[in-house]
């Protein structure tokens, strides 16, 4: 499922999510789709580095 569509979603949905998780203190590091069974979006997100306070 590489394709420049692909892509273009993928770079729009890391920057929507990152807005949206930024006040949490976490971002996106990773963002993976799989059809092995449907449609998939497989987020991997991350603390920002020093922000250990988050319950």
């Amino acid at each position: 499922m590489d394709t420049i569509i692909c892509d273009i979603a993928k770079n729009r949905m890391e920057k929507d999510f990152n807005e949206a998780l930024q006040y949490l203190g976490l971002f996106v590091s990773a963002i993976r789709f799989d059809d092995s069974a449907g449609l998939s979006v497989i987020l991997e997100i991350s603390v920002f580095k020093g922000n250990t306070s988050c319950a």
